[in-house]
């Protein structure tokens, strides 16, 4: 089949594709005029693979709503559960390409042309993946009248500069939320999103539960259920205290983040059962492990970084920290969010005072100090 732009052929979990041949980047893209593939991605799709593999409900009618190339569809057709999977996209050239990929993995499949809102009008599906070039709220009501009512929907947003609170006005308009630009900004910008997908829901009488939400690359994911019912939701702002930490606030609060969502970023149920498949890469498993771990945790982190600035000492290593935390009797883990971010439920003040013990004032030195 002839296209007009070059192709070249991938490989990407148990999916063979055919993508266009440019030019690529680390990060997140630039729009062109042929079919988007980005690999930095796949992480996205490995995750959202070993999360639909053990999904806690019927994945009976699957719809990749702006499919691309159609990597993720087949993904989720081969890798899943998922009985019928049906692709979408506005493109002409585009549909041409998923059917061909389609072709190429030995699929049947719908491949619609169409604008996703129109066609979430036409049915209802037992899970809907909004993953746009660009942020996912022009798509979101509609998604969320798209599915039945016990469902599933995955978010994907790579507007992270606005989410995560570099540009805090674009947020507030597009999300009605306020970000904070600081080491805890991609977890702040993934629970603004919950917290928008929450009011969503509760307007049409539902409610969501997020199975798995994490960030990587340059990008935030969601997989939330959606079931019929209202509930008390865990929504609120918070805001910087004296020490540094967060604190709860309310809407008079000056300087007040959110609303955010404030429960879990999974159901620890799902997520301690999830297991790499043979298609997941190394990166993918490695993050894996680490949200098995995290999922269980409360909101926000602290930072060596910050400790460090704040108490004027050079930080210890993480893991003896980390160690120190739970020697006293706190829960304590790495965050996937930051590289030097520890959660726990130890008091900023307690992670102060163990903080200046383990750290030797003005020292860089890496050497285990003497207990």
């Amino acid at each position: 089949m002839e296209f007009p732009f070059p192709i070249a052929p991938v490989s990407e979990g148990a999916a063979n594709l055919l993508v266009p041949d440019v030019a690529r980047r680390k990060g997140p893209g630039s729009a062109g005029p042929w079919p988007f593939y980005n690999p930095t991605m796949a992480v996205n799709r490995d995750l959202s693979a070993i999360v639909l593999a053990k999904w806690p409900g019927p994945l009976g009618s699957v719809l990749d709503g702006l499919a691309a190339t159609g990597a993720w569809g087949i993904r989720m057709a081969i890798e899943t559960r998922a009985d019928r999977v049906t692709f979408n996209d506005w493109s002409p050239e585009t549909t041409r390409l998923i059917r061909e990929n389609v072709r190429r993995n030995g699929l049947v499949a719908k491949v619609h042309r169409s604008d996703l809102r129109s066609l979430l009008t036409e049915g209802q599906y037992d899970f809907v993946d909004v993953d746009p070039f660009g942020p996912p709220t022009p798509f979101l009501a509609a998604a969320f009248d798209g599915v039945k009512g016990s469902a599933g929907i995955g978010i994907t947003a790579t507007d992270t500069a606005v989410l995560c609170g570099t540009y805090p006005r674009a947020c507030e308009k597009r999300y009605g939320a306020r970000p904070l630009r600081s080491p805890q900004g991609a977890e702040i910008g993934l629970r603004i999103l919950l917290g928008y997908c929450d009011r969503i829901a509760e307007e049409r009488s539902l409610r969501i539960r997020p199975i798995l939400a994490f960030s990587a690359e340059h990008f935030l994911r969601a997989l939330v259920m959606v079931s019929s019912g209202s509930a008390s939701a865990p929504l609120g702002l918070v805001a910087r205290g004296e020490s540094g930490d967060f604190i709860a606030a309310t809407a008079a609060t000056r300087d007040a983040v959110g609303p955010l969502w404030l429960g879990p970023l999974g159901d620890p149920a799902v997520v301690r059962a999830l297991q790499p498949s043979e298609w997941t890469s190394v990166v993918s498993a490695r993050l894996l492990s680490l949200l098995k771990v995290e999922c269980e945790m409360s909101p926000l982190f602290v930072t060596t970084d910050e400790l460090a600035a704040r108490e004027h000492r050079s930080p210890p290593r993480l893991d003896w920290f980390i160690d120190g935390l739970r020697a006293i009797g706190h829960r304590a883990t790495r965050t996937h969010f930051h590289p030097r971010g520890v959660k726990t439920d130890a008091p900023s003040r307690e992670c102060a005072r163990l903080f200046r013990d383990l750290s030797p004032t003005g020292s860089t030195d890496d050497s285990r100090p003497a207990s």
